[in-house]
């Protein structure tokens, strides 16, 4: 059941440790002055510092300054943001939770005061939370949930600061202003706010409206994962983006008592996880934070407008689905309703060093030009396979394939060049081909065409190498960007070993086993990087007895949950 973040956090934080640093950090400052609940009047909310309760540590607030990355343009820490992350009490279970602000910590860390010293139940409500709201059913935004939700990622991830944007709520009316009142979705939507562009079968634009930051491609910045299959593979990533600094928005098919009733799109701030399995089994996902527009649009009526609402994050429980063709997560957002999770999209943080185009060629106008992205540009040593890799052996034959699409909604028309340069760690180009159509050819709107896989005409020796791919390098063939033309792919080539092989020849066995109690007795031995590596059979720093244990259980046929006898590569 839906329940309001200041109810759940009541119940965990009491005695927790709550660790908040900035999303985009990219180095924490010093931890600053640990205090006690009876000292904490004399901190300020500017400051880093470390609460504590009879020595143990309750609160840590770090402060972390990283302008231009997030929507703080001023020297301000109230348009900071800041993540939590932090063990429930006594359990097995994680939180993380971002999208706080300094406002939001220093009434975390008052209630948590409040809740030693009094004996108070821990409360919070409309704390700020990044929630851009929707108003009664007349005004034109019914069906603009994914604009809602799209507003909310490009303020917390400081793209609509960068376009003059002060709020979630302003962003949104901008997005009603510009769009019919229909269905869409986030990833076109944050097209239209960046480079003016849309899905020809959703809700449509008015001309000459959004394009807001036409330097950068869109493509660039937003991905798109399908959660109907795998949806606990797929989450694994979505979360790491998230903790990354990057803003999530999950697609959901709604369910009532006479079944399928639409789709809506949300905000993702945060989940509960249990850190007894891998995070791309269903059993880590437990619960999930979230802010929806729908939560108190029609309490904005009599003159008030959506930023009367409350800000309301709420904590579901996620229950795993498999059925008809689905094996995703569900929960229920309302008491009569469930949602099903079916597509994830994550915007990537603003910071000045994304990608973006510079040269004076470039249009910048996607909906007139085409725009080629060499993406996916696949790497591999079986030409069957489509997956990247990026370690080979050195008797491997490497084939690529660079995909050229079609990312904008002009057909590419004009003369096909593509080149292709592999160079080693020290610069020296080891293999190079051109392909060249001295014809027009065309590559239609949003699709793409791709040559057959090729092969390097000769092995590679032991190191690391570059491959790159340069498209129309020349800029003979107009196109809205030119900085996404060419790729780069780094790998490495390495010899491989078998863990547990520990003597070198290539086979595990109990003459391995002597080895290693004379290396561990430290008997005269030349024991090397690759020895150590090929020795290490519990994956640990150094050589112990453990290891050897381990190898002779494997030796005595005896199940570990150790690859013994696995291929891996050097370092």
């Amino acid at each position: 059941m839906k329940k309001l973040i200041a109810v759940f956090l009541c119940m965990l934080i009491a005695l927790s440790t709550l660790t908040a640093t900035a999303v985009f950090a990219q180095e924490a400052p010093a931890e600053g002055t640990v205090i006690t609940i009876e000292e904490a009047d004399t901190v300020s909310d500017t400051d880093s510092y470390v609460l504590t309760d009879d020595g143990e540590p309750v609160l840590k607030v770090v402060r972390v300054k990283e302008f231009g990355a997030t929507a703080a343009l001023s020297d301000t820490a109230a348009n900071e943001y800041y993540t939590a992350e932090f063990m429930i009490p006594e359990s097995d279970y994680s939180v993380f939770l971002t999208g706080l602000t300094q406002d939001n910590v220093g009434e975390i860390r008052q209630a948590i005061i409040d809740s030693y010293v009094e004996g108070e139940d821990f409360s919070l409500t409309n704390l700020g939370f990044i929630d851009a709201e929707k108003t009664k059913e007349t005004d034109g935004d019914e069906n603009l949930c994914w604009a809602a939700s799209t507003s909310n990622l490009l303020t917390y991830t400081g793209w609509a600061a960068q376009a003059g944007f002060d709020s979630a709520d302003d962003l949104f009316e901008a997005f009603i202003d510009a769009f019919e009142d229909k269905g869409g979705n986030v990833k076109f939507a944050t097209g239209w706010f960046i480079n003016g562009v849309s899905a020809s079968s959703l809700s449509q634009p008015r001309e000459d409206t959004g394009k807001y930051l036409p330097q950068y491609n869109y493509t660039d910045l937003v991905e798109e994962f399908d959660m109907i299959q795998n949806c606990a593979g797929q989450l694994s990533t979505v979360y790491d983006r998230l903790k990354n600094g990057s803003g999530v928005s999950l697609s959901l098919n709604i369910y009532g008592t006479e079944g399928y009733e639409g789709s809506h799109a949300v905000t993702c701030w945060g989940f509960v996880t249990d850190v007894r399995y891998p995070k791309t089994s269903k059993q880590f996902y437990k619960s999930i934070f979230t802010t929806d527009s729908d939560s108190h649009k029609y309490y904005v009526t009599d003159g008030k407008d959506r930023r009367d609402a409350d800000d309301v994050m709420s904590l579901f429980a996620l229950e795993p689905v498999e059925q008809e063709g689905a094996d995703t997560y569900q929960f229920d957002i309302t008491q009569k309703q469930i949602a099903m999770i079916t597509t994830a999209v994550t915007i990537m943080p603003f910071s000045e060093d994304v990608p973006h185009e510079t040269s004076p060629d470039a249009t910048l106008d996607m909906i007139n030009s085409p725009d080629i992205i060499l993406d996916p540009f696949v790497l591999t040593d079986d030409p069957e396979q489509d997956n990247t890799v990026t370690t080979f052996t050195p008797n491997a034959t490497i084939y690529y394939q660079p995909y050229m699409m079609n990312a904008a909604n002009a057909d590419y028309y004009g003369k096909l060049s593509l080149q292709i340069s592999v160079k080693d760690s020290q610069g020296n180009e080891v293999y190079a081909k051109a392909f060249n159509y001295h014809q027009n050819l065309t590559i239609p709107s949003e699709t793409g065409m791709r040559y057959n896989k090729e092969s390097f005409n000769k092995k590679l020796p032991v190191g690391d190498y570059t491959i790159t791919a340069s498209f129309n390098s020349s800029h003979q063939t107009a196109e809205a960007y030119f900085f996404n033309n060419t790729r780069s792919i780094g790998f490495k080539v390495r010899e491989q070993y078998l863990i547990g092989d520990i003597d070198g020849d290539e086979e595990v066995s109990a003459v391995d086993v002597t080895m290693f109690q004379r290396v561990i007795a430290r008997m005269e031995i030349n024991v090397d990087d690759k020895m150590k590596q090929r020795g290490n059979v519990n994956d640990m720093d150094g050589l112990d007895m453990l290891d050897v244990t381990f190898l002779q259980r494997y030796l005595a046929h005896v199940d570990i949950q150790y690859p013994v006898n696995e291929l891996r590569f050097y370092n």
